[in-house]
């Protein structure tokens, strides 16, 4: 079943890394699992400088992104789940003030090491992953 606006607003929020798809030097999909958040109708996400997938995206701007959960019971037989995935051509630009660094971090880290964490992470020279989609799905039980 279609998830709703409402419902793919709900998923994108949750604390769940996101799969990032891109495609190596040989043309293989190569699949990266990355924090999020969801923006202004695009996924953000950073890395630090370097990584493999920064240099296919640089390469290849074409990436898919799946945001997913799975209940962990089953209901009738069902294990409920949700996800949601996007499409498109992916742009990177640094993350000067490790601004969008540290909004990722505070959605993921809570509680005392929440500031110290966000303020750590944001100082490393990061990349900023913006994936605007141009297709979307999102799907669930």
């Amino acid at each position: 079943m279609k998830l709703d606006g409402r419902e793919i607003e709900e998923l994108l929020a949750v604390d769940v890394p996101a799969h990032l798809a891109t495609i190596d030097p040989r043309g293989f999909p190569r699949v990266t699992p990355i924090w999020f958040v969801w923006a202004d109708g695009a996924f953000y996400m950073t890395s630090v400088e370097g990584q493999p997938h920064l240099r296919n995206i640089a390469r290849n701007p074409r990436t898919s992104v799946c945001v997913d959960t799975e209940e962990p019971e089953s209901a009738g037989g069902i294990r409920p789940h949700r996800q949601v995935k996007g499409y498109g051509e992916a742009e990177l630009f640094p993350d000067e003030a490790g601004e969008w660094t540290r909004r990722i971090t505070l959605k993921y880290i809570r509680g005392e090491a929440a500031d110290a964490t966000a303020a750590r992470r944001a100082a490393m020279p990061r990349v900023v992953i913006r994936l605007r989609p141009l297709r979307m799905t999102a799907r669930g039980t």
